[in-house]
């Protein structure tokens, strides 16, 4: 690994780095993958001493499909420097002699149906979606189920600062849908939604209120969906908004409900929208892809919505045209919309400044909160469900579709996309044996390094044309971190759970173990997780930090709990915990049996210089019991040992270890 050039990433507003496997990446003694500075000047690196040529390209729009060439730097790596790149976020592949890979050192979001590199060039003169000195609401990480496909699910709720120690209040709720290719995460971690809620309301130029953003896919297995992926609609009209209204101080009504969406998920918001007019009073599309829906909507003299507002980027001509001639045939009856055009494609930064404009619009009209409402129902799960789920579950998608999109439109001209599945990375085989898959078209050599009681090697062969495959067995039980290298290069697989560990990102898979479920989504209530922002005394920027409280919390509001921060070491992130160590899962299962106390967790990392220690304002804000002996601590030193060190003189981390000792330590807390 190349180590002589130490290149520290520019100090940009930490909402253009961090990234949803790790809020502030400590980066390892080698040059930054993407190292971006606040003039616009980007400068890429690839360390891939077998390689005859490297390039970077974007997937359209702003960072367009042309690929820049990278030079080589006479020391195995190569590198371009660009100047007055693009301003905006976004997504792009790396090519090591034409092949496509992902880089695993570089920030992921997930997009376009994959997990897919990002970086973000700040814009000029916009700061609405950093992260600032205001007061933070919190997101939450809250689990249904679907009733249209028995999936477990999750959704990201935004609350505004301090409902939490006000139970009282309650507030209108904004439900915002994704578009294609992306879910649940991409609203926060490439859309900034929470920041730039938390600045609009410390601005005062909007109405306190909650955001909830959910998985919009309800394929169902069998049925080939077109457009639209599952009939979403009737999800979340009968499952998601009766879940919120039961665990979140939503008020109720159509005067406190707003839906908008980017893309697709703007025919979605349109589609709920004229279904169910006596459920929404405001209905926002941000690039809609189709507006049939939206045309009747507003052709409709009965029940006028309080806003409709549409919008665009300034280069997005099918759909520009589609607005303005909404717009002035509403104009033309004597009513109104909002229309907006960005300058831009069909992209983030367009979409952002959509949810800005839109959002102070909402809720200005006092209307009759409905005191009753739809009742959330809780759902008995298919085990083979619950353990599908927990072997594929991630950071970058809680329940994945494995599926692609290919665009298409019927006889009228209107969108008609199907969505083909995409062959498993890994399978675990009846027989015990394990699957890898990778898509590789043009590469010469393709292996697989899995990390078990030592490392193995696989050789994938090219049994199909682009498409390599192996297999091995013997594999011992639990977690498994895996590597997959394309012509000698490291690449993420995008089809594989993606966690982080040694300052970069890396996939992961897992075989059941039989004597130790814990780790398994089970039949059990489900706690909820949610997102903490925190003031660091050592760096004077903000840390994040992963809460978790016990099913019920929300609602036993007098209760008070014993809390436990779990230290994480500073080469690891935040939300390790939560997916490779299924943290939450483990909590679950063992407070539902009664094997431990119901009690708050904290997931933190510490640094080099000191341990964790739980912030002032969790204690505050979380209804923590106020002694000394309900207030503990596991430090790193207890969980962390790891395997030997096998590779690059670094100790791969033993998740399955990790995952025993905690349920023993969980157990012995607390008595």
């Amino acid at each position: 690994m190349e180590r002589e050039a130490f290149l520290m990433c520019e100090k940009l507003n930490q909402a253009l780095q961090q990234q949803a496997l790790s809020f502030e990446a400590k980066i390892p003694e080698e040059r930054c993958a993407v190292n971006v500075q606040d003039n616009g000047t980007v400068e890429f690196y690839l360390y891939a001493p077998s390689a005859e040529t490297a390039e970077v390209a974007g997937v359209g729009g702003c960072f367009d499909t042309t690929p820049i060439r990278l030079a080589p730097d006479g020391n195995g790596g190569f590198y371009k420097k660009v100047t007055d790149f693009p301003r905006g976020m976004h997504y792009y592949h790396w090519f090591v002699d034409g092949v496509k890979l992902f880089h695993p050192n570089a920030a992921f979001s997930y997009g376009c149906f994959e997990t897919i590199n990002t970086f973000e060039v700040p814009e000029r003169g916009e700061t609405f979606y950093y992260l600032k000195n205001v007061p933070h609401g919190t997101v939450h990480l809250a689990k249904y189920v679907s009733g249209v496909n028995g999936h477990l699910k999750e959704c990201y709720v935004y609350t505004p600062y301090g409902s939490e120690n006000h139970p009282e209040r309650r507030y209108p709720v904004l439900y915002l849908q994704h578009g294609v290719g992306e879910n649940e995460t991409g609203w926060i971690w490439q859309g900034k939604l929470n920041y730039i809620m938390d600045n609009l309301i410390a601005e005062r130029k909007c109405r306190e209120m909650m955001v909830v953003m959910s998985c919009d896919y309800a394929f169902i297995e069998g049925e080939e969906a077109v457009f639209f992926p599952g009939d979403f609609d009737r999800e979340l009209t009968e499952d998601l908004i009766p879940y919120v209204e039961t665990h979140f101080p939503a008020k109720r009504g159509r005067s406190y409900r707003a839906i908008a969406g980017l893309s697709l998920g703007s025919a979605l918001a349109a589609r709920s929208v004229r279904r169910h007019r006596e459920m929404f009073s405001a209905l926002g599309m941000f690039s809609g892809v189709s507006l049939l829906d939206a045309e009747q909507i507003c052709m409709d003299e009965e029940e006028k919505l309080d806003v409709l507002f549409f919008s665009c980027g300034s280069r997005e001509g099918d759909i520009l045209r589609g607005i303005e001639s909404i717009g002035r045939r509403m104009r033309q009856r004597g009513d109104c919309c909002v229309e907006k055009v960005y300058e831009g494609y069909h992209e983030w930064h367009v979409w952002r400044k959509s949810l800005r404009d839109f959002v102070p619009l909402l809720f200005q009209k006092a209307g009759q909160e409905e005191m009753t409402g739809i009742t959330y129902q809780e759902r008995r799960m298919d085990e083979r469900q619950l353990l599908r789920q927990s072997m594929e579950e991630q950071q970058l998608f809680f329940d994945p579709v494995h599926r692609q999109i290919r665009f298409e439109t019927d006889e009228q001209g209107r969108p008609a996309g199907r969505y083909p599945g995409t062959i498993p990375g890994v399978k675990i085989c009846p027989d015990g044996e394990v699957e890898f898959c990778l898509e590789a078209a043009g590469a010469e050599c393709v292996e697989v390094l899995i990390y078990d009681k030592e490392r193995i090697g696989v050789a994938l062969e090219e049994h199909y044309p682009g498409i390599w495959t192996g297999r091995t067995s013997g594999l011992s039980a639990g977690y498994h971190e895996v590597h997959f290298r394309i012509n000698g290069v490291e690449t993420i697989h995008p089809e594989v759970p993606v966690g982080y560990g040694r300052g970069k990102s890396c996939n992961y898979f897992e075989i059941p173990e039989p004597d130790f479920y814990y780790t398994s989504l089970a039949n059990v209530p489900h706690g909820m997780l949610h997102m903490d922002l925190y003031r660091e005394k050592e760096t004077d920027g903000f840390g994040l930090c992963y809460v978790y409280t016990p099913a019920g919390y929300e609602k036993n509001t007098k209760k008070q709990y014993p809390i436990l921060g779990v230290e994480i070491p500073e080469d690891e992130s935040e939300c390790v915990w939560i997916h490779q160590g299924k943290i939450a899962n483990i909590a679950d299962r063992l407070m539902a049996d009664g094997e431990i106390p119901e009690m708050i967790l904290v997931m933190q990392k510490c640094s080099e210089k000191q341990n964790i220690q739980i912030p002032e304002k969790i204690f505050r804000k979380y209804r923590v019991v106020p002694r000394e002996d309900a207030q503990a601590v596991i430090r790193k030193e207890k969980l962390y040992e790891k395997k030997p060190e096998i590779s690059n003189q670094q100790a791969v981390p033993d998740w399955t270890s990790r995952r025993h000792v905690l349920v023993k330590l969980l157990k012995e807390m607390f008595r």
